[in-house]
C-alpha cells in the first residue's frame, strides 16, 4: 500500500495515534513490532519517505528483523526531498592516523530540516593529512611560459611520505624566465588562517637573486608566492557518485587517493570547489541530466575521461593560469551539447588525448600539452574548424579523421616528430599546411578527404617510414615536401581522381617502393627523377599517363610492374640495368611489346617464370638502339682515320 505524508498522519489522527498494528492474536506469545527505514526515490515512492515495516518478534530480540516483517507500508513525500549532511570529529586512530571528520548524508525524507539516522545513506570518512612540505627545481630546454629556456619551481605536499615530490603531490610551479637554477633563492613560511586558503596553509617564496647578494632587490628581483593550502583532507578511494547523496558526502574533501567515478541517472551539476587531486581515475560518465562540471581547484589527476554525458553544457576543470597534470589519458567523448572546451584547456595529458564525438564543439585549445606518446586523436567532430596545441612536440600518433568543418591544421605547428599521421576524411580541408616544424615520421596517411586539393607543406620534414595518398577527390597535384630526403618504406598513390601530378620532391633520393595506381589524370612523375635504386615499381591503372621518363635516372629494382596503363606509349626507363627478381609489363594496349623486350633483355636477371610481357601493342616497330655516345665518336675517329690511310696509301701507290 502506498500513503502519502497526509494519508498517514489523518490516519493517525483517526486511530488516536499511530502505534504498532496488533498482531499477537496470531501468536499470543510474541510482541508485535514496527519499524521505520529510509525508502529512495523510486517505484515505491517517486519523491523517496519512509518504509514502514510491521511483524512479530518472533526470536524475542526486542528488534523486527527482515524476516519477521510481515506487512510494508510507505510514507512518500508529495515533493522531492533535499539532500541534508552533518559531520562529526573522527579521533586520531585506525581510520584517520591523525583524525579527521565523518560526513554523513541522506534525503530530508521527513522534511524536518535535519538529517536524521534513518535517513542516513552515505558515510564519508576524510582524513586529515599534514605533509611536510617538499619543493624541487629543475631547468627546462624550452619553456611554453617564456618560450625560451627556463627553471620551474615546483612545490607540494609530501603526502605519501617518501621524502620526494612527485608529480601527484605537485600543487603548485612557477616558471622562471632567465634565471639559472643555482640563482633560485626559495623559502617555505606559514599561511594564516583566513588568507588565501581561507584556512591555515603554507606559502613557498622564491626570487632569482640575480646579484648574487642573497637579498631580493624590489627594483629588479621580482618575488613569486606559491600557496599551498594545508592540511589535506582525504578521502582513501575509490568513490563513486550515483546520487545527490553521495555528492553531498565528498563536500570539502581536497584529495582522493583512487578512482573517483560520477555515473548519476539524476545528477544535475557536479560542483567540488575544493578537490585538487585524484590519485587515480576521475571519470564522468553516462550521466544523462548532468548539465555541469565545475572542479575549480583540481591541479592533478590520473586521468580524465568526461565521456556520454548527453546533457552536459559547461564543464570546466582547473585554473588556466596553472596547467592541471593528468598523468595518464584524458578524453572528451559522446557530449552532444557541450559547445566549447575553453574550460577544460588547463588539462595537460601526459600520455593520450582524445577528443571526439562532440556535436557542437567548434575550437579547442590545449596550450600546456607538450609530448603524447601514445597519441592524439581528433574523431567526428562536425562542427569543429580548429584545434591548437601549441606546445606539442612530439606525439606517437596523431590522428584526424572525419571532421566536416576542419580547415586548418595550424593547430599542430610546433609538432617536430610524430609516429603516425593520418589525415582522412576531414571534408572541409583544402591543404595540409601548418605542420611547419614536422621533421619526421614513421607513415604519413592522407586519405578520402574530399575537398584537398594539394599536399604541398611539411617544410622541414626530411625522413618518413611510408606515405599514402589516397581517395582525395579533388586532389591535383601530390609532393611539395622540399626537404623530403628518405622514405624507408611505400610511397603509395592510389584512386586520386584528380590528379595530375608528383612534384616538388626535389631531394628525395632514397626510397623502398613506389606504387602508383588507379589515378586516371596521371601524366607527370617528376618528383620521382632522382631515384637511383628501388626494391618495387608498381605503376597500374593510370588512364592517362604516356611514360615513365622521370624515372630515367633508375639503375636498379628488383619488381617491376607496368599494367593496365591504355595510354602508355612508352618505358622511358633508359638507364635501368638491372632487374633481379621480377618483371611483368602487360596490358599496356599501345606500349611497343619490342620496348618491354628489349628492357628486359638488357636488365632482367630474374627467372624466366617471372618475366611476363603480354597484352601490348605487338605490332609496333622499335626503332634500332641508339650507340651509346662515347662509342659513336670513337667510331667516326677510326673512320676518319681510315678514310686517311687510303688516301696515304693511294699517293704512294703513284709511279
Amino acid at each position: 500500500m502506498r500513503w502519502t505524508w497526509g494519508t498517514w498522519l489523518s490516519l493517525c489522527f483517526v486511530a488516536g495515534g499511530c502505534a504498532p498494528l496488533d498482531l499477537t492474536v496470531l501468536h499470543p506469545q510474541a510482541p508485535a513490532l514496527s519499524r521505520f527505514t529510509a525508502e529512495p526515490p523510486g517505484a515505491a515512492c517517486a519523491f523517496g519517505g519512509q518504509a514502514v515495516g510491521t511483524g512479530l518478534d518472533l526470536d524475542g530480540n526486542g528488534v523486527l528483523d527482515d524476516a519477521e516483517v510481515t506487512r510494508t507500508e510507505y510514507l512518500c513525500a508529495d515533493a522531492p526531498a533535499q539532500v541534508v549532511a552533518r559531520s562529526s570529529e573522527v579521533a586520531p586512530g585506525a581510520v584517520c592516523a591523525e583524525g579527521g571528520r565523518l560526513t554523513q548524508a541522506g534525503l530530508d525524507l521527513n522534511g524536518n530540516g535535519a538529517l536524521d539516522d534513518a535517513e542516513v545513506t552515505r558515510e564519508v570518512p576524510v582524513c586529515t593529512r599534514t605533509a611536510a612540505i617538499l619543493t624541487r627545481i629543475h631547468p627546462v630546454p624550452d619553456s611554453t611560459a617564456c618560450l625560451s629556456p627556463a627553471t620551474v619551481l615546483e612545490a607540494g605536499g609530501d603526502v605519501d611520505g617518501d621524502g620526494v615530490l612527485g608529480p601527484a603531490e605537485v600543487q603548485a610551479a612557477h616558471h622562471f624566465c632567465f634565471v639559472d637554477s643555482s640563482l633560485l633563492r626559495v623559502q617555505v613560511q606559514p599561511e594564516p588562517a583566513g588568507g588565501a586558503c581561507g584556512r591555515a596553509g603554507m606559502r613557498v617564496e622564491a626570487f632569482g637573486d640575480l646579484d648574487g647578494n642573497g637579498r631580493m632587490d624590489p627594483d629588479t628581483e621580482v618575488l613569486t608566492v606559491l600557496l599551498l593550502c594545508q592540511p589535506t583532507r582525504v578521502y582513501t578511494g575509490p568513490y563513486v557518485v550515483a546520487t545527490a547523496e553521495d555528492l553531498a558526502g565528498l563536500q570539502g574533501v581536497t584529495r582522493v587517493d583512487g578512482d573517483l567515478l560520477v555515473n548519476s541517472e539524476t545528477l544535475t551539476a557536479l560542483d567540488l570547489p575544493e578537490l585538487s587531486a585524484v590519485v587515480g581515475s576521475l571519470t564522468v560518465q553516462a550521466n544523462p541530466r548532468l548539465t555541469r562540471v565545475a572542479l575549480p581547484s583540481l591541479r592533478f589527476a590520473g586521468e580524465v575521461w568526461l565521456d556520454d554525458n548527453a546533457a552536459l553544457t559547461t564543464a570546466a576543470m582547473g585554473d588556466p593560469a596553472h596547467p592541471v597534470h593528468v598523468d595518464r589519458d584524458l578524453s572528451v567523448r559522446g557530449n552532444p551539447v557541450l559547445a566549447s572546451l575553453d574550460g577544460l584547456r588547463a588539462l595537460a595529458p601526459r600520455r593520450w588525448l582524445g577528443v571526439s564525438d562532440n556535436a557542437l564543439v567548434e575550437s579547442f585549445e590545449f596550450p600546456a600539452v607538450d609530448s603524447l606518446p601514445e597519441g592524439l586523436s581528433v574523431q567526428a567532430n562536425p562542427r569543429l574548424r580548429r584545434l591548437a596545441l601549441p606546445s606539442l612536440a612530439s606525439a606517437g600518433s596523431v590522428s584526424l579523421s572525419q571532421n566536416a568543418a576542419l580547415e586548418s591544421l595550424s593547430g599542430l605547428s610546433s609538432l617536430r616528430t610524430v609516429d603516425f599521421l593520418s589525415i582522412f576524411s576531414n571534408a572541409a580541408l583544402t591543404n595540409v599546411e601548418g605542420l611547419d616544424s614536422l621533421q619526421s615520421a614513421s607513415a604519413i596517411s592522407i586519405a578520402g578527404n574530399a575537398k584537398l586539393q594539394s599536399t604541398a607543406g611539411f617544410p622541414r620534414l626530411s625522413r618518413v617510414g611510408s606515405v599514402a595518398i589516397g581517395d582525395n577527390a579533388m586532389l591535383e597535384s601530390a609532393g611539395g615536401w622540399p626537404e623530403l630526403r628518405t622514405v624507408s618504406g611505400d610511397i603509395t598513390l592510389r584512386n586520386n581522381a584528380r590528379l595530375k601530378s608528383v612534384t616538388g620532391l626535389d631531394r628525395l633520393d632514397s626510397v623502398h617502393t613506389v606504387i602508383v595506381e588507379l589515378n586516371p589524370r596521371l601524366t607527370d612523375l617528376g618528383g620521382f627523377g632522382r631515384l637511383l635504386r628501388l626494391d618495387r615499381l608498381s605503376v597500374r591503372y593510370n588512364n592517362d599517363l604516356t611514360e615513365l621518363a622521370r624515372f630515367q635516372n633508375l639503375r636498379e629494382l628488383q619488381l617491376l610492374t607496368v599494367t593496365d596503363n591504355p595510354s602508355l606509349q612508352a618505358l622511358g626507363l633508359d638507364g635501368l640495368r638491372v632487374v633481379g627478381q621480377g618483371f611483368t609489363v602487360a596490358t599496356n594496349p599501345l606500349l611497343p611489346t619490342c620496348q618491354a623486350r628489349a628492357l628486359a633483355d638488357l636488365a632482367y636477371q630474374g627467372p624466366q617464370e617471372a618475366r611476363v610481357i603480354t597484352g601490348n601493342d605487338d605490332g609496333a616497330s622499335c626503332a634500332p638502339p641508339q650507340a651509346p655516345a662515347a662509342t659513336s665518336a670513337r667510331a667516326a675517329l677510326h673512320a676518319r682515320l681510315e678514310h686517311r690511310a687510303q688516301h696515304v696509301r693511294g699517293v704512294l701507290a703513284q709511279p
